[in-house]
């Protein structure tokens, strides 16, 4: 993750940065990049950065001159092609990205067609190819051709939440490297240097985030916050309550997450943090994401037992497959509603 577009900003990912440091000035840059991770923990801006750097006049004059030392490898963000890189109006830095959250074939067909002609006027023409787990087979297989056979002076770099979310063919074809979860720490630097964030807020989403910058600047609105503090609150009740008018709670509970359509999947990932930490804290306090709730996960940890709560997770995570299978949003949660409560009446 990075506040810039250069290697020394990037913040959390000493690995991923030495790593492309090291292509760069040794010149043995391969064909093609994979980097995986989690989404918010700074692919697509080392993806920048990397462009910036492979095409930065003043860098490529320090290596031509003298090997400089690995710190020193890095755009100068001042020249030509890095500001045009930087503004995202350089001609030879392609971007694919899905559209309605499939990358279809016709679109790798227009950059196969791109890359047919030689670079408008980048040392190194780059192809950054985000959420590559979206495109679709007949995309897949379609890119597979430029990755067997690369033009000249263009690399491509391909980001994924995880390898096995891609054809394996592709992910072969590939440098892999992979980003880690940022820490909580580098999550705080963030968010303190976005500025106007209250500390309190900012304890509470680093420990929240799972390591996703992205994600943390989503929590950090108060309306998930709020959200949160509801989902809590409502699931507390009806676990205190075993009887036909806890199951009665539990689906109208059901009933109002299906009315807020787009936020179903966001609520479902709120209720499994919920039950993760439920199981957590009867070992590690410490390790609970939810650390300004533990009053309340207190409570919640001690109306239903660790079989419950897993077979609670379990619902929760058919639940999720089953909307991802585009299932009637209504009757899912329905269905998940009456497991978790059937598992509070075991």
């Amino acid at each position: 993750m990075a506040t810039a577009t250069v290697f020394n900003a990037i913040v959390g990912q000493p690995h991923a940065s030495r790593l492309l440091k090291t292509f760069i000035r040794n010149g043995t840059l391969p064909h093609a990049l994979l980097f995986t991770g989690d989404a918010g923990v700074g692919k697509k801006t080392t993806a920048t950065a990397f462009a910036m750097a492979c095409n930065c006049l003043k860098l490529k004059s320090a290596i031509r001159h003298h090997r400089p030392h690995l710190d020193a490898v890095d755009a100068c963000g001042d020249c030509g092609p890095c500001r045009k890189i930087a503004e995202n109006h350089h001609p030879d830095i392609i971007r694919v990205a899905p559209l309605s959250s499939v990358i279809r074939i016709a679109q790798i067909r227009t950059l196969l067609k791109a890359l047919t002609l030689k670079p408008n006027e980048a040392d190194r023409r780059v192809v950054i190819l985000s959420d590559a787990q979206a495109m679709n087979p007949e995309a897949g297989n379609a890119l597979l051709k430029v990755l067997e056979e690369p033009p000249d002076r263009t690399l491509l770099v391909l980001t994924a939440r995880q390898t096995s979310d891609l054809l394996p063919t592709i992910v072969s074809r590939c440098q892999h490297i992979r980003f880690s979860p940022l820490r909580a720490a580098d999550i705080k630097q963030l968010l303190a240097a976005a500025g106007g964030i209250e500390p309190e807020s900012i304890e509470a989403v680093a420990a929240l985030c799972g390591g996703s910058y992205s994600r943390a600047v989503k929590l950090i609105d108060s309306r998930w916050l709020n959200r949160r503090d509801w989902i809590i609150q409502a699931m507390g009740s009806q676990m205190a309550d075993h009887g036909e008018l806890g199951v009665r709670a539990w689906l109208a509970w059901s009933e109002i997450l299906a009315k807020k359509k787009d936020l179903i999947e966001e609520s479902l990932e709120i209720i499994t943090m919920w039950l993760r930490d439920m199981l957590v804290f009867r070992t590690d306090p410490h390790r609970v994401l939810n650390q300004d709730r533990l009053e309340a996960l207190s409570t919640a940890a001690k109306q239903v037992s660790q079989t419950q709560v897993l077979q609670q997770i379990d619902a929760v995570d058919c639940a999720l497959t089953a909307l991802r299978s585009n299932t009637n949003a209504r009757l899912t949660l329905d269905a998940m509603a009456l497991q978790m409560a059937g598992a509070c009446l075991r």
